[in-house]
């Protein structure tokens, strides 16, 4: 049985539409621990800051996906990259905390 209910805005999927099957596949599997478990643990899944966390999709390739916990048992994936340095890209987590921001600012999160 499901805790969370994760919905990808339209930025990630048009990202993973780019992505190989096998990451597509191993995405999927992590997507659908998240929602059985309502959390990751490493090494799928790493907390950023106070708020936005990781989805880890190594196996396949080096891909993050941020996402934050929204309102009424949601999860929102809201920005997807191929990771390729070991800190997090600034604009990368630039990006993922605007989204996270306007999310709040509609009260999704």
């Amino acid at each position: 049985m499901k805790k969370k209910k994760y919905i990808e805005l339209d930025r990630v999927t048009k990202f993973f539409a780019t992505q190989s099957k096998d990451i597509n596949n191993e995405y999927i599997v992590i997507v659908n621990v998240l929602e059985v478990e309502g959390k990751l643990n490493a090494p799928l899944g790493e907390k950023v800051n106070k708020s936005l966390f990781a989805m880890r999709i190594i196996s396949a390739g080096n891909v993050r996906v941020f996402y934050v916990y929204g309102e009424e048992n949601k999860i929102y994936g809201i920005h997807g990259y191929v990771k390729k340095t070991r800190e997090i890209p600034k604009n990368e987590l630039d990006m993922a905390i605007k989204v996270c921001k306007e999310l709040k600012r509609v009260n999704l999160v």
